[in-house]
């Protein structure tokens, strides 16, 4: 297919819609896609930078400068167009506001961390499959969900490689689907597009009518190979879904037609498994749709104490995904036992899906922080466990499910529950298949279960099995059925095989035959009548009048009770007969009494309604030579007595023989009934062994797991360096770890099995162990780093740290696990350290008296020199004009000098000066920092302005030292010429920020920025600035001491926070501070 014949299939109204998420880092990369975007793309692009992070100046001008494709900055309203690049203004997040798009403007009180998630979410449901996602910022979690939704509502999902971006692993690869390098991403959205052209992927079910039979009968070729391998009948998926699965097979595997996908899907298993697995789409979420979840502890689990049988509730969640829809119904139920004090109720949740990785997923309850990310701070620290940068569920929720791979679709459901929840899985199937999977769901529901399905899914087509309980939030509860249920059987024809039935409609106009053939059967056919099985007319056609009569006695419509005596037996036989060999039967020319004509008659069998039978009556003239004389008639008369005779006697056998046939079918139908039932008990006893199936899956897994941590532990123990031992009741020792041995010079064989008084030189068999460790553990108490001496042999003494406990549920009983800790090399260490330290201290204040004292004896002579040589210049007026420059010289060099000497005490005494911390306000420590520099600040005319500073807890001496080296620093090395700009200012944090300064992600900081119009400096220099001495500039006009950038990063690490500078020569300079809080 041409790439021409491609675009004319997309309807002009719509269009693919490209979201692309960024930061002001990756603006090279962003220049680059835009550059390789060609103009006739067919797709709109829309770019939005995340708003915790620094915006890019002039964006618009940037790209529009890289592309002839129009640049458009949205102001108000949001019209989309192909072949048009849209740009978000900063500080505005995109929203869907009534099905609408809209901008709305970042406030104090908004949420920056999720800015890329509502801008996804937005395009993913206003445009739905022709939305692409495009993450090119990596470094956050932020944009994480609202891919997610892109890839649940039928869209793509792209992320860019690079240093900072997403890394390409199992856990995103469940969202993102396709993980792309800078130089490619053009290409590959156009890929991406013909791909979804090709495979009909961006059309609705309702919409896809262009798709001829060969594309069709390619797709079912395509579905079929893999339910011949896997036995899952995808036939009744929504063929949509799977087509743009089968769309992102053909972009990875760069097949550019379904056919050319077929052939290499046929003879590749690879292919076919990663086919299946991309058919099962694992999107799901903790308490997807929050409020749906809290009704639940209003409606639903209070009807479940209520009707609660053997104080167990059983719950089924059919396609759990990784399992955040079962945790999150086992921790919302967990929260409700304890908020009623029902926490003796057990709770068992079975948790099925498809798919095995997502099982063996579910079953680890590991989940990393993105997974978690819209969870509140309580459930996390109650069910959730952080450890190596992951959430572990706690064994309390986890203990609560059974996770096992099941297919709803063909595996026999589970039995006796009372709650099922299936969200957002019936979405996948044709109405087919969700009305038998809700008719299963019927069979495995207790009498008043409830069935929780998603937002979009409804039970509309199986009202007679599910009654509405709360249609908002999709909650049902089961029917009550007398009848005995069958587990429902998934049989199914593949579309390919329908025969279609197409019904004739009837002409309008005036059909003669018709009237006809009406007056004819109206007025000149012979009388007749249709009889049931029991022989009960149920038609009467024409005059019958002279063929029956009505009988006497109670009234009936019986034939035989109403046909004329001398008609009567011929007519029985023939009825048998006509039954018997399943054809037309004829009889006839019986004359009747008082008629001057004999009646024939023809029994018509029905093929098409073989319980009815027509018999047609007639009359036959009678001729002149038939008339019997009068010893005929006798002997006709005495025929027809003995016809009547033993017609009645065949009547009784008749009935004799209906009653035993009554009698068969009973027994038949009491058969049966034995027969269902036994049916229902082996469907109930399949039901339960795929339950038992689905346990023993869960059982091997967990022994799996315990097989694992034994080893673990096991390894553990025998590779510590801390000598272990457990010992029973007795103080016999049961085993000991290799270290124990080498500790106390023995083995296996002389330990195990002996008292622990006797082993060693009887090293154990001490006083302070038997009378303090022994008798606290015989009273159930912990001993916890108890200091003990053991005497070893050759003299060796060696000082431990003992720490023991009693073993819970030991077999046998009251194990006790006693560990040490070898301290004798710690111990003679800190005897060394505290000597060391107290020298420390001794030379500490040693040096302090000196500091005191150099402060003053240094200071004095330079301010001496200073005070003779201003006397010198001043009065000494024959001075030559060198001695005069000489002289002015000596007096920078004497104010130099003593700044020098005040920096480095100020340097010395900062370890020796009063370090407490107290609860500042910022803003005071400026302002007195302002009116001590008041004569620079006047005489440079600077100009210093100050945002509002937030209060924190600092040592403010310290504090205000640095704000005036900062402030002296930006004066000082101000541009000629130019006023000094100062501003000083608080600024919010990023979270890359914090992960660049290798800062404590869990605690919070806050952000000074200093910053000037100075004569700046290069890049090169950005960290040599801090060290002692450094100076940028040696002429006399900047002079410095060194120090000044020395003092300010010492304080700032006495505060343990960070500091980092940027500059740019003749732009400025900006100093940032990071202080915790």
């Amino acid at each position: 297919m041409k790439t021409i014949e491609i675009q004319n299939q997309i309807n002009s109204s719509v269009f693919p819609v490209i979201g692309i998420g960024s930061t002001s880092a990756e603006i090279d990369i962003l220049k680059s896609l835009i550059s390789n975007l060609a103009e006739d793309s067919g797709m709109a692009y829309v770019i939005i930078e995340r708003l915790d992070y620094p915006p890019s100046e002039n964006l618009k001008e940037i790209l529009a400068s890289q592309t002839k494709i129009p640049v458009i900055e949205i102001v108000n309203e949001i019209i989309l167009k192909p072949d048009h690049i849209f740009i978000i203004p900063e500080n505005n997040f995109l929203v869907l506001e009534n099905e609408k798009l809209q901008l709305q403007i970042k406030t104090r009180s908004s949420t920056t961390n999720n800015g890329l998630d509502l801008f996804y979410e937005a395009l993913a449901n206003s445009y739905k499959t022709y939305a692409a996602g495009l993450q090119i910022s990596g470094s956050s979690f932020d944009g994480f969900a609202g891919l997610k939704k892109i890839k649940e509502l039928g869209g793509a999902t792209l992320s860019v490689l690079h240093k900072k971006g997403l890394h390409q692993n199992a856990v995103n690869e469940d969202f993102i689907d396709y993980f792309v390098e800078p130089h490619s991403i053009a290409s590959k959205l156009a890929e991406i597009r013909n791909s979804y052209l090709v495979s009909h992927g961006y059309e609705e079910e309702e919409e896809n009518k262009d798709i001829s039979a060969d594309e069709e009968q390619l797709f079912n070729e395509i579905v079929e190979i893999i339910h011949s391998k896997f036995k899952t009948n995808f036939h009744h998926y929504k063929h949509q879904t799977l087509r743009r699965r089968v769309a992102k097979r053909m972009v990875i595997t760069h097949q550019e037609s379904i056919e050319k996908y077929l052939n290499l899907l046929k003879n590749n298993a690879a292919e076919q498994n990663a086919l299946f697995n991309d058919f099962l789409i694992p999107v799901t979420y903790f308490f997807r749709d929050k409020p749906f979840f809290d009704n639940l502890s209003s409606t639903v689990f209070p009807a479940l104490i209520e009707n609660l049988h053997k104080d167990k509730i059983r719950i089924w969640s059919a396609g759990c995904s990784t399992g955040e829809e079962a945790y999150s119904l086992a921790i919302s139920l967990h929260q409700y036992l304890e908020q009623t004090q029902n926490q003796h109720i057990k709770v068992q949740i079975f948790a099925s899906d498809l798919s095995e990785h997502c099982i063996a997923k579910a079953r680890t309850g590991i989940y990393t922080q993105q997974d978690v990310k819209n969870i509140s701070d309580k459930i996390l620290q109650k069910y959730f466990i952080k450890r190596d940068n992951n959430y572990h569920l706690n064994k309390v929720v986890r203990d609560m499910c059974v996770f096992a791979v099941h297919d709803i679709t063909r595996d026999a459901p589970f039995s006796q529950i009372d709650l099922i929840s299936c969200r957002n899985v019936l979405i996948y199937f044709d109405s087919d298949l969700q009305n038998e999977i809700l008719a299963s769901f019927h069979y495995a529901l207790k009498n008043k279960g409830f069935l929780f399905l998603g937002k979009s899914e409804t039970v509309n087509n199986k009202t007679d099995l599910f009654v509405v309980v709360d249609k908002q939030v999709k909650i049902y509860s089961r029917k009550s059925e007398n009848k005995q249920l069958k587990i429902p059987r998934f049989e199914f024809i593949k579309p390919s095989e329908k025969t279609e039935i197409i019904a004739e409609t009837e002409t309008s106009d005036t059909d003669y035959k018709k009237i006809a053939a009406d007056v004819l059967l109206e007025q000149y056919s012979p009388a007749a009548v249709i009889i049931n099985e029991e022989l009960e007319i149920v038609h009467f056609h024409g005059d019958t009048s002279p063929f029956l009569q009505p009988a006497s006695g109670k009234p009936s419509f019986n034939i035989l009770n109403m046909v004329r005596d001398e008609l009567g037996f011929e007519l029985r036989n023939a009825i048998l007969k006509s039954r018997n060999e399943k054809k037309n039967i004829s009889g006839g020319h019986i004359a009747v009494q008082k008629q001057n004509f004999l009646t024939s008659f023809e029994v018509i069998y029905l093929p098409a309604n073989s319980d009815l039978l027509l018999i047609i009556f007639c009359k036959v003239p009678v001729a002149h030579n038939q008339i019997n004389n009068s010893e005929l008639e006798k002997e006709l008369e005495q025929l027809r007595g003995d016809f009547k005779r033993v017609t009645e006697e065949q009547q009784i056998y008749f009935e004799e023989l209906q009653t035993t046939n009554e009698e068969l079918l009973s027994n038949a139908e009491e058969l049966q009934l034995v027969n269902e039932q036994l049916s229902v008990s082996a469907e109930e006893l399949q039901s339960n062994n795929e339950e038992l199936s689905c346990i023993n899956d869960e059982l091997r897994d967990r022994r799996q797991e315990l097989d694992v941590m034994r080893n673990f532990y096991e390894s553990m123990i025998n590779t510590i360096r801390e000598p272990l031992v457990i010992i029973d009741k007795n103080a016999i020792i049961q085993s000991a770890n290799p270290s124990f041995y080498r500790h106390f010079k023995t083995s296996q064989e002389e330990t195990e099995g002996v008292s622990i008084f006797e082993i060693g030189n009887y090293c154990w068999n001490i006083p302070e162990f038997k009378e303090t460790v022994l008798k606290k553990l015989t009273q159930q108490d912990v001993v916890e780093n108890f200091k003990i001496q053991f005497n070893l042999e050759d003299g060796i003494r060696k000082r431990m740290l003992l720490n023991a406990s009693r073993i819970a549920d030991s077999i046998p009983d009251e194990m006790i696990l006693i560990a040490l800790e070898d301290i004798t090399d710690l111990e003679e260490s800190n005897e060394s350290v505290k000597n060391i330290n107290q020298e420390l201290l001794d030379y500490n204040k040693q040096l302090e008296s000196f500091t005191a004292a150099a402060s003053h004896n240094l200071l004095e002579p330079g301010h001496k020199i200073y005070m003779l040589g201003k006397r010198i210049l001043d009065n000494e007026i024959a001075l030559s004009e060198a001695g005069n420059h000489n002289m002015k010289r000596l007096l920078n060099a004497a104010v130099n000098l003593n700044q020098l000497l005040e920096d480095l005490i100020d340097y010395s005494k900062i370890n020796f000066t009063d370090k407490e911390f107290k609860k500042t306000n910022l803003n005071t420590l400026v302002k007195k920092t302002l009116n001590e520099l008041k004569i620079i600040i006047n005489k440079r005319h600077a100009e210093i302005s100050v945002d509002p500073l937030p209060v924190a807890f600092v040592i403010p001496s310290q504090i205000q030292k640095l704000f005036s080296n900062l402030l002296t620093n930006s004066i000082k090395y101000s541009q000629e010429n130019a006023v000094p700009k100062i501003k000083i200012a608080e600024q919010e944090i990023s979270a890359d920020e914090l992960l660049s300064l290798g800062a404590d992600a869990d605690r919070n900081y806050i952000k000074i920025v200093v910053s000037d119009n100075g004569i700046g400096f290069t890049q090169n220099y950005e960290t040599l600035i801090f060290d002692p001495f450094y100076k940028l500039h040696s002429n006399e006009q900047h002079y410095g001491s060194g120090l000044g950038l020395t003092l300010v990063h010492k304080i700032v690490l006495n505060h343990k926070g960070y500091i980092q500078v940027s500059s740019e020569p003749q732009k400025g300079t900006s100093v940032s501070i990071y202080l915790p809080v």
